[in-house]
């Protein structure tokens, strides 16, 4: 079954001249998230399959409610911008404090709409069959009654067969990771004349048969200062971290396992790994301590990097939806929450 996810993750403050000071900036005790549902995946656009993210600049205000708030950047452009938008305007925090005074702040937010498949039971991922069978829930974890999920990156051949798959998600770890690589891994795509590898990401919600969890909390990632050598250079890296959460989600102990390109951007990975809240793992459903691991990207393009453009941003050729949005398009939908993590031997899948 297909379902919908989206991610929201806190990014670096939004640069401005007013008043309004940056919810990061030292000596402020930054805003604790109380109500914070996902923004509703826009029904037309979930129908044509298209994924993508938007980054939002938003002010918490004194009382905790959201006032400003305006798209930064969306890609691709003209599909979920209304609706990361007015989602967001709903959330509700505890506010930002300076000296144990309520103060109003400003941030970024970026709401990521992707769409997930449900892992099955041993004997309904058998009848399902085809030519992209469900992950098998493994059987310890069913009986303990253990959610989570785990998300597969992977290339296809011309052929359309899997190659190279790999896990780039899971939480908790382990089991499920095995059983989505076993699923993906059995996979057989669509032959592409003329594409000789496409990369593929899949993730997987493994839900127990009677689950009632609909909305799980956000992952919201902390901010830190981007490298000024990278910036300069125009470097992109990779540093994945294994981390140690709370029941809530909140990130207790982090260490990096490996970086690209090494050691540039461990300081800067650390940092945000510390400050950050993963959605978490769940027992009956109830969230429970959990390890995870957590990959952050850096790119320059995406960082605030001085005398930095926006580039434009063009959505896909043919793919454009009807410009009309409707009141239909903003209805809630059943959503549950992802991180970003990446296995143990991210470069040599599990077996």
């Amino acid at each position: 079954m297909r379902r919908v996810i989206l991610v929201a993750a806190l990014c670096a403050a939004a640069q401005s001249t007013a008043a309004w000071v940056p919810c990061e900036q030292k000596g402020v005790a930054p805003p604790k998230p109380i109500q914070r549902e996902a923004p509703a995946y826009p029904p037309a656009v979930r129908v044509m399959g298209i994924e993508g993210t938007v980054e939002v600049a938003l002010t918490v205000l004194r009382d905790g409610s959201v006032g400003w708030v305006r798209v930064v950047r969306a890609e691709p452009r003209g599909y979920f911008e209304q609706a990361a938008s007015e989602g967001v305007r709903g959330w509700r925090f505890a506010p930002a404090t300076l000296d144990g005074q309520p103060i109003e702040c400003r941030m970024r937010t970026r709401v990521r709409f992707a769409l997930t498949d449900t892992a099955a039971t041993a004997a309904a991922a058998a009848a399902a069959g085809g030519d992209r069978p469900q992950p098998v829930y493994p059987p310890a974890l069913l009986q303990a009654r253990i959610e989570g999920y785990a998300e597969v990156e992977y290339e296809l051949d011309a052929e359309g067969v899997v190659k190279d798959a790999r896990i780039v998600a899971a939480m908790p770890r382990g089991e499920f990771e095995k059983s989505a690589l076993a699923a993906v891994r059995a996979w057989h795509g669509p032959a592409a004349a003329g594409v000789p590898v496409r990369i593929e990401t899949r993730r997987f919600d493994f839900r127990l048969p009677d689950t009632f969890l609909d909305v799980v909390p956000a992952t919201l990632l902390a901010s830190a200062p981007f490298p000024m050598s990278a910036c300069v250079q125009g470097t992109k890296g990779r540093v994945v971290l294994e981390v140690e959460t709370e029941a809530s989600g909140q990130v207790q102990e982090a260490r990096i396992l490996a970086s690209a390109p090494e050691g540039l951007f461990d300081a800067t990975a650390l940092a945000i790994a510390r400050g950050s809240r993963l959605s978490p793992a769940y027992r009956d459903g109830m969230p429970i301590p959990a390890t995870a691991l957590l990959t952050l990207r850096f790119d320059p393009a995406r960082a605030t990097c001085p005398g930095m453009q926006e580039p434009d941003r063009e959505s896909p050729a043919g793919k454009r939806p009807p410009p009309r949005v409707t009141r239909h398009d903003e209805r809630r939908a059943c959503r549950v929450e992802r991180c970003s993590a990446l296995s143990r031997d991210a470069g040599h899948p599990l077996t």
